[in-house]
């Protein structure tokens, strides 16, 4: 994305009620950056969107059981993932074979 596209967007993001930005996040490859985040009010869940402090470019995602609810206690790490690579493909749900991932990929 280009960076004045994603300056655009993330500008766009901070505007929405109960956005914030956490100086200080991980994502689950342990790689630091900066992230945007919401709480649910229902679940009591917060979703970190972690991105490099340099470039901005997506690292992945961190969520954080922050209040009581749903039966999960405060301070449960819901849900981790990192994003490790990135392709253009020639058609939908196609990934490399050769590639760990593809074992994750569902093909139709």
């Amino acid at each position: 994305m280009p960076a004045p596209t994603a300056a655009a967007l993330y500008r766009a993001a901070a505007k929405i009620p109960g956005v914030v930005v956490v100086a200080r996040s991980q994502d689950a490859a342990g790689r630091d950056g900066i992230a945007s985040a919401r709480l649910d009010p229902q679940t009591g869940q917060r979703i970190e969107w972690i991105f490099d402090r340099n470039t901005f470019t997506c690292l992945g995602s961190h969520g954080l059981q922050v209040a009581a609810g749903h039966e999960v206690k405060p301070g449960t790490v819901t849900e981790r993932a990192a994003i490790l690579q990135r392709a253009i493909v020639d058609t939908r749900r196609r990934s490399d074979p050769r590639h760990p991932t593809h074992l994750l990929t569902r093909h139709r």
